[in-house]
């Protein structure tokens, strides 16, 4: 497995960013690419150091792109910078031009935890027909939830800087899906979450969105918390659930 870590340019952020980047040495064909996002504590780095995915992305041969978000939320924000934006359209087209990565839709896949779960939700929910499939890992799902509440994973004043404090109907998972619905074409849906997880309420409930509208998914749920034993977990299981959609396209 090569691996690639410096900056690059964005014209959305107005500025350099980080990033890092995994690749297979060997793959034959159209290499599949996964976009994979930290969470809100973490920066570009946190998969690569606290995981085993390039291990398992090296397995399955798929390329990994971790890029960098600060605590955006995965938004194009109020007060900051455009970062729905740099992920969900500027980014896959930075990759394809440096690493010759295919943007056909049948290789790009988009998976993150916790905030990262959000933005990749967020991103193929957005965007259905970019992604053959997404995944969330203990993924904050319930946005409105968290905001109104004021909890640990997002303060008042941090809501209020991203979004002016108020959830619209675009950075809303469950109005997404409802969207979604008129698109006639689906990602592949793959959730997990771990049973002592602060955040267990909002995936179930996010899962029962889903079923309410008919959109198909996979949920996972087992012993574990909002930590990285859990998420390394997640992601060997993701990444095997990824090769066998796509070996059936």
């Amino acid at each position: 497995m090569a691996t690639f870590e410096g900056t690059i340019y964005s014209d959305a952020l107005r500025m350099m960013t980080s990033i890092t980047v995994s690749i297979p040495q060997v793959v034959e064909g159209d290499m599949p690419v996964l976009y994979l996002l930290h969470g809100l504590s973490d920066n570009h780095s946190a998969w690569l150091r606290r995981s085993n995915v390039d291990l398992y992305a090296e397995k399955s041969g798929f390329a990994v792109v971790m890029p960098e978000v600060q605590r955006s939320f995965y938004t194009d924000m109020a007060y900051g910078l455009r970062y729905f934006t740099y992920i969900a359209d500027e980014l896959p087209k930075i990759c394809c031009r440096l690493f010759r990565f295919s943007d056909k839709r049948e290789n790009k896949f988009i998976a993150g935890l916790s905030m990262g779960g959000y933005g990749a939700m967020k991103a193929a929910l957005t965007y259905p027909d970019r992604y053959l499939a997404a995944a969330s890992f203990s993924g904050a799902l319930h946005i409105k939830k968290s905001c109104k509440n004021s909890s640990d994973l997002i303060s008042y004043q941090e809501c209020y800087g991203i979004n002016h404090g108020r959830i619209s109907e675009d950075d809303d998972l469950f109005s997404l899906a409802e969207m979604m619905k008129t698109c006639g074409e689906y990602p592949d849906f793959y959730i997990t979450c771990g049973l002592a997880d602060f955040l267990y309420e909002d995936n179930r409930d996010f899962c029962l969105q889903l079923e309410k509208l008919s959109v198909p998914y996979k949920y996972e749920e087992w012993e574990g918390a909002h930590n990285w034993e859990f998420w390394n977990e997640s992601i060997r299981r993701a990444i095997l659930h990824f090769a066998k959609i796509r070996s059936e396209q």
